[in-house]
């Protein structure tokens, strides 16, 4: 068990259970108490003492064992120094791989450190142990010889007659800003337990916030005691004394205090512990299990880990919502930009004009909330521009510096801040903490297990099976863990990075974590000046890819929703390793950016990010012409689907035949069905309808003779699909129901709700409104509680026209502008057009007829642009609302549809009412 993993020991589990906090060092205890009785036993075999390095009757394996013992326990009594087994298995590891001499030496530092620490003898075997080694009889059974008999408890002491000096409380020299709720928090845990530690990172403003409790503090004296300048964990008595006036009465500094403090009721406040755990935590179980009326308030990075320790973590300030229109007046009622705002006005003396309120949300949100940063940057409001405090920081964050040259060390920058906490954290949480930099929108325990790998990129990484498998197959379930398991080192290293509140966990199933912005920057120049960037990346990109291709596998059936949650919460992270895999060229794995963007079509499907999507793949594409045929397969096929999905029908025929060419050169029939079945699409779409039927017959036919179930079920919705708006109502109906029969079987509620949709509109047109209202209710829960941009919009699209055929203006409208949100913002140009004619209908009935004029004139545009008729089932009502605006307008109309047209959609939803007000209008 290494040093890491004792001091992992000391954490609470993070699982919240009941197992003691120090269970893992017992068991460290107990392992090498193990080994070395087995030395001892041979050595003692052997005959006794033959030289002073001699261990074993079989010598060296014995030397070496002693040897391990003593690198581990050397440094176990570093971070536990207090510990007295840990100095008596060190003892005995001394005295079997070095001899005597080294033993007594062992013995003399023990004393030192109990002395100066506690003013006591060690406590323990270790007096016993040293006497036996120095006359030769460490016997085989020396851990279990009978200790000293403990010392009978102390009795509290009353406290002692003395002049004691006033509290001393820092004075603040401003505010405290945002902390309302937590400051009442805090008093009501300080009532109800004896011990209360503030956590949380550097710049937090833990030790503002702990004086503000203590202020509120009535009863008894408050004793404020600053650790940041102790050094030496054994010092913590000192300095506590020196705080409470304890008069120096020896060596034994502890018992003073346990005598002076006795019964008084009063609070201690330890501010800055996290250097000095051990002390701080060694001191304050002493002092709470003799002085019943004390209560402690400590702040610190990491917790004390003292039996009955309550912590509280005091997080960042909240920040505005992200977007512009922000006012100074508003910005006063979030906490961070409020904090900024006073400080500028402090540093500057004037406020901060009304123009930078936006500067000001995005400086704030950027700065993630974290009081020491904002503090910093408002400190230089006298020389720079809101913006371009934002410019410089995103180039330097070494500007984050105070110009205050009183300040304490760790509030002269944000750097030295976090410097300070890493200082405690072993070599592998340093190199985890950089690493992690290079994840955007938080991480999870994979991405941090795959980041803390040791091994260096090596070849570059062959493509995975899945990849020549057909997209639309349904593939086998996989694990739920993208990446399986290589180390535990980075789990250890995530803890301590998150116990020093350098990473903090996100409410979230499975947790997350995330890096504050300011210390992500911190951690992005450590790990740029470091040189290990590219190789921090090429592991990143590696993980997101296997996560993306794993996740790609259940877009469908009844893993669908968690694997599309899993995507969403990686978004950013899976752009970012695009973007990297897009510039790294042979630094990545192969043909990494083809590969991962391939897999993320079916995402940007579901998440109705089809420009994106396209964008990526085309990109991609055109970089790697060589790729093997099927990965061009997979990658053509995603690109002609997402550009046919946003209307650009000449590139989804473009890409289709470059798809059909590499399913020649594969062998690759299922891909070849998928050709067929965009194509398909695209003269749907056209209205070109015995074409579409022809293309999906055919898909159909491949699909079966390839038995791909799921495939087969879709080109039967399809087929439904394109009959329906062909106006074949009867073969639509047919076919959708044997399609919703089919995806029911497959237990997939996503693709079953699409062919209800279709069902709906089936009855919408054939006049069923009470059936098609409710069709089209399910279909719509279904699409929303996934977040389904595409069916969304469609649903609400269909559900307006019911709404009109029933005569219900008001409900219609409601729908059909829901339907054009859903459909603009996924860029669905087609369905925008149906939807604008809808609207068209809904101003009729309103009686504005230059309103509804000017919606047919813009979807004319986007139909003559997109070149996508009137679906033939929709053609009569176009047509029907078309001629009542032109009897309302006469003359008028002709004018009024071409102010639609030249407008465009943008223009004529800039009001509320759907037009501005034009010339024709009335």
């Amino acid at each position: 068990m290494s040093d890491q993993q004792v001091e992992a020991g000391r954490q609470v589990p993070p699982d919240g259970g009941a197992r003691p906090p120090l269970a893992r060092i017992d068991a460290f205890e107990q392992r090498w108490e193990g080994e070395l009785r087995a030395a001892v036993a041979a050595y003692t075999a052997a005959g006794g003492p033959r030289a002073d390095r001699s261990v074993v009757a079989a010598g060296e394996a014995g030397a070496r064992l002693a040897g391990a013992a003593l690198a581990e326990l050397e440094a176990a009594v570093t971070r536990h120094p207090l510990r007295a087994r840990l100095w008596e298995l060190l003892l005995v590891a001394a005295y079997l791989a070095d001899g005597r001499r080294a033993a007594a030496e062992v013995e003399r530092r023990a004393r030192a450190v109990f002395l100066e620490h506690l003013g006591v003898e060690p406590a323990g075997r270790i007096c016993l142990l040293a006497e036996a080694v120095r006359l030769g009889r460490l016997t085989e059974n020396w851990a279990a010889d009978p200790a000293p008999a403990p010392l009978p408890p102390v009795a509290p002491r009353p406290s002692v007659a003395r002049p004691r000096p006033a509290a001393r409380l820092p004075v603040p020299l401003t505010g405290l800003v945002g902390r309302e709720e937590l400051l009442d928090a805090v008093g009501q845990r300080l009532r109800e337990h004896r011990l209360v530690t503030l956590t949380g990172t550097g710049g937090a403003g833990k030790t503002r916030l702990a004086v503000a409790v203590a202020e509120r503090v009535t009863e008894g004296p408050v004793w404020f005691v600053d650790l940041s300048a102790v050094e030496s964990p054994v010092r913590v008595p000192q300095a506590v004394a020196a705080a409470l006036g304890v008069p120096d009465v020896g060596a034994d500094v502890v018992e003073s205090l346990l005598a002076d403090l006795g019964t008084v009721r009063a609070l201690l406040l330890l501010d800055n512990c996290e250097h000095l755990v051990a002390g701080c935590a060694e001191l304050v179980g002493r002092l709470l299990a003799r002085c019943p009326e004390l209560r402690v308030l400590a702040t610190s990075r990491v917790g004390l880990g003292v039996p009955g320790e309550s912590r509280i973590r005091v997080p960042a300030l909240g920040v505005p919502p992200e977007r512009t229109g922000h006012t100074i007046g508003a910005l006063a009622a979030h906490p961070a930009t409020r904090l900024f705002l006073e400080r500028a006005r402090q540093v500057c003396g004037r406020p901060v004009p009304e123009a930078s309120a936006d500067a000001v949300a995005r400086l704030c949100a950027e700065l993630d909330g974290l009081p020491l940063a904002i503090e910093l940057a408002a400190a230089r409001t006298p020389l720079l521009s809101v913006n371009e405090i934002i410019a410089r920081l995103r180039g330097d964050v070494r500007l984050l510096r105070s110009p205050d040259p009183t300040a304490p060390d760790r509030h002269r920058s944000l750097a030295a801040a976090v410097e300070s906490s890493l200082a405690q954290l072993d070599a592998d949480a340093c190199r985890l903490f950089d690493r992690l930099s290079v994840c955007v929108g938080g991480f999870d325990v994979g991405a941090a297990r795959a980041l803390g790998r040791s091994v260096a990129p090596a070849a570059p990484v062959e493509p995975s099976p899945v990849e020549a498998v057909s997209a639309a197959a349904p593939a086998a379930p996989v694990e739920a863990s993208p990446v399986e398991p290589v180390s535990a080192a980075a789990p250890a290293a995530l803890t301590a990075l998150v116990e020093a509140s350098l990473v903090e966990p996100l409410a979230a199933d499975p947790v997350r974590y995330r890096m504050l912005g300011p210390i992500r920057r911190h951690a992005a120049a450590r790990l740029a000046a470091s040189g290990d960037e590219p190789a921090a990346r090429h592991t990143l990109a590696r993980y997101y890819l296997e996560l993306a291709q794993r996740a790609d596998n259940q877009l469908r059936g009844a893993a669908q929703e968690r694997s599309l949650s899993r995507l969403r919460a990686e978004a950013a992270n899976l752009r970012s390793a695009l973007a990297w895999l897009s510039e790294a060229g042979a630094g990545g794995p192969t043909h990494g950016d083809l590969r991962l963007a391939a897999a993320l079509v079916m995402f940007w499907r579901l998440e109705g990010h089809y420009r994106e999507g396209h964008a990526w793949l085309s990109a991609a594409l055109a970089r790697h012409p060589g790729a093997p045929a099927a990965l061009r397969v997979r990658a053509g096929t995603g690109a002609a689907m997402l550009a046919m999905l946003r209307c650009d029908y000449p590139a989804a025929i473009r890409y289709a035949e470059l798809a059909r060419a590499a399913c020649r050169t594969a062998g690759d029939r299922p891909g070849e069905a998928r050709v067929e079945q965009i194509l398909g699409s695209v003269a749907r779409e056209q209205a070109r309808y015995p074409e579409s039927a022809a293309h999906l017959a055919a898909a159909g036919a491949i699909f079966g003779e390839c038995a791909d179930e799921w495939s087969e079920a879709q080109i039967t919705e399809l087929r439904g699909f394109t009959a329906w708006l062909a106006g074949d109502l009867d073969r639509a109906d047919s076919r959708l129901r044997a399609s919703l029969r089919r995806y029911e079987a497959l237990g997939d509620p996503l693709a079953a709700a699409s062919a209800l949709m279709n069902l709906g509109a089936v009855a919408l047109y054939r006049g069923d409104v009470d059936r098609a209202s409710s069709l089209l209710d399910v279909a719509l829960r279904r699409h929303s509680a996934i977040g389904f941009p595409e069916g969304v919009g469609w649903a609400h699209n269909l559900r307006g026209l019911v709404e009109l055929r029933a005569g219900r203006t008001g409900r219609a409208a409601a729908h059909l502008r829901a339907s054009l949100a859903a459909h603009r913002q996924v860029g669905d140009r087609w369905r925008t057009a149906s939807v604008l004619e809808g609207l068209a209908e809904v101003a009729r009935l309103e009686r504005d007829p230059s309103r509804g004029a000017m919606l047919l004139g813009a979807a004319e545009r986007i139909r003559a642009e997109i070149g996508a008729p009137v679906p033939t089932c929709e053609r009569a009502d176009v047509e029907a609302t078309r001629r009542a605006l032109r009897a309302d307008l006469g003359e008028r109309y002709p004018e009024a549809r071409r102010w639609g047209r030249e407008l465009g959609v943008d223009a004529l939803l800039t009001t509320a009412e759907g037009v501005p007000t034009g010339p024709v209008s009335g």
